[in-house]
């Protein structure tokens, strides 16, 4: 590893603290750079599946991470009268990698912690500005006049990177793909503690599930729906009232739990789902995107989280085998080995986009029809490559 002494590490939410706890474990100096001022102490939450957990376990933070979230034992496909379609049960084969419900924030401090723990340094509040890829190292460039040399710089900065804007200026931008989640945290239903609900209807989707945030045991809930993109300023002036009140209307004659979490939203949020076309490459010169930075997964596949922290591993495994090569070579390597997998993943989600997207009456029907049959058999076929996937350390 003589050529790779310190990677520069652009983004500290999951992937980033990540990268660097096997960096360490490598011998690499790891260096993370985030823009905000501190850690995250708001957002959503994110699943991480079986094959993220794995993971987890590599980098030594599962126990952290079964501290702060809910374990997941059955997904529930449901129609909007909260008929069961298919129920779907989760057994992980090691118990240790049963699908977990989190909030973001509580990922971000486990892994955050563990990366300060292992040696890795993290700097709150830098705004990259400028990438320069000089002679035998790379250097970053943030708006407080700092800057910082490595061999070699990770862009985990997500699907508005700006690493990826400083090395790839003409590469495609996010694409609103139509489709808005405004979402929410709500005073916990009880019971049925370890399931995800998922339900379909024709003007729409909703999902929940039980997940721990910092104020205890909550239900978080989302919904999805075509809706034109509003603007930054008609955003900012709407009021949680009105988010609900649009809300209510969307699912008016929903079964419950929909209408009465909406209603006691603690809580509430609206995110626009961006989709990035594919770039032409993850990598130029000492430079390379991982997580949504390089490929954006949306969050219909319930895989993003999990495919970001598989590319951290795995580059960080190649990294540490580097053996002399040259950079370049292990950084098309790297690509190598995630695009085709990535690739399949984002198509997954794309699909599953389309099912939640409003419908006639005929189509609901038949799309109610198609998931008592499919939904089972599908879940089956998607162990093996997606969630079996094996790294190795």
């Amino acid at each position: 590893m003589a050529s790779i002494k310190r990677v520069l590490i652009i983004g500290g939410g999951v992937a980033g603290p990540v990268l660097a706890i096997f960096l360490r474990k490598a011998g690499v100096d790891a260096l993370v750079f985030e823009a905000d001022a501190g850690p995250n102490r708001g957002g959503a939450g994110l699943s991480i599946a079986t094959n993220g957990m794995r993971v987890l376990k590599a980098a030594g933070v599962l126990p952290a991470v079964e501290a702060c979230s809910v374990k997941i034992r059955r997904w529930c496909f449901e129609n909007q009268e909260g008929k069961p379609l298919a129920t779907i049960p989760e057994k992980a084969d090691d118990a240790d990698l049963q699908p977990v419900l989190i909030a973001r924030a509580a990922l971000q401090k486990v892994v955050m912690d563990a990366a300060v723990a292992a040696g890795a340094t993290i700097h709150f509040g830098k705004q990259l500005v400028e990438v320069d890829d000089v002679a035998g190292s790379v250097r970053a460039c943030f708006a407080d006049g700092t800057s910082y040399y490595g061999d070699l710089m990770v862009g985990a900065d997500g699907i508005r990177s700006q690493l990826r804007q400083c090395i790839m200026p003409e590469a495609p931008k996010p694409v609103y793909t139509g489709l808005m989640a405004p979402g929410g945290f709500s005073p916990c239903i009880g019971g049925d503690s370890d399931a995800m609900h998922f339900r379909f209807g024709q003007t729409g989707f909703f999902g929940f599930s039980n997940i721990v945030t910092a104020d205890g045991l909550r239900t978080m809930w989302w919904s999805t729906a075509k809706m034109p993109l509003p603007n930054r300023e008609e955003a900012a002036r709407t009021s949680d009232a009105e988010r609900k009140a649009k809300l209510l209307a969307l699912h008016r004659g929903w079964a419950e739990p929909v209408c009465g979490l909406i209603e006691s939203a603690e809580q509430m949020m609206d995110i626009a789902i961006h989709d990035v076309p594919s770039l032409p490459q993850w990598s130029v010169g000492r430079v390379v995107l991982i997580g949504d930075a390089a490929h954006a997964v949306a969050p219909h596949s319930g895989q993003g989280g999990s495919m970001a922290l598989e590319d951290a591993m795995v580059l960080a495994k190649l990294l540490r085998d580097f053996n002399g090569r040259d950079v370049q070579e292990v950084l098309r390597a790297f690509e190598r080995e995630r695009r085709p997998r990535t690739d399949r993943v984002i198509e997954m989600g794309r699909k599953n986009g389309r099912q939640k997207e409003g419908m006639s009456p005929f189509a609901y029907w038949m799309m109610q029809q198609a998931m008592r049959i499919f939904v089972p058999v599908v879940r089956r076929k998607r162990q093996d490559w997606l969630l079996n996937y094996q790294i190795g350390w």
